[in-house]
């Protein structure tokens, strides 16, 4: 079962700021329906929901794919 979470829960539950939530999705690294849902819509910045679990294993595969 997913764990979905605003922005400012997961940050908290995954230890990163909403800034780097950013990043990691500008960069493609967290994708949109994977990683990520919009919530609502018309929003010059949207709220985002967040799959921890997923967002998780992007972040462990991203510093695998670091220390490679």
């Amino acid at each position: 079962m997913r764990t979905l979470l605003p922005t400012s829960q997961a940050t908290k539950v995954l230890g990163v700021s909403d800034r780097t939530l950013r990043t990691l999705r500008q960069e493609g690294v967290l994708r949109p329906g994977e990683h990520f849902a919009v919530k609502g819509s018309g929003t010059f910045r949207p709220n985002l929901i967040w799959d921890v679990s997923a967002v998780q294993e992007a972040l462990a595969q991203r510093a695998q794919d670091l220390m490679a």
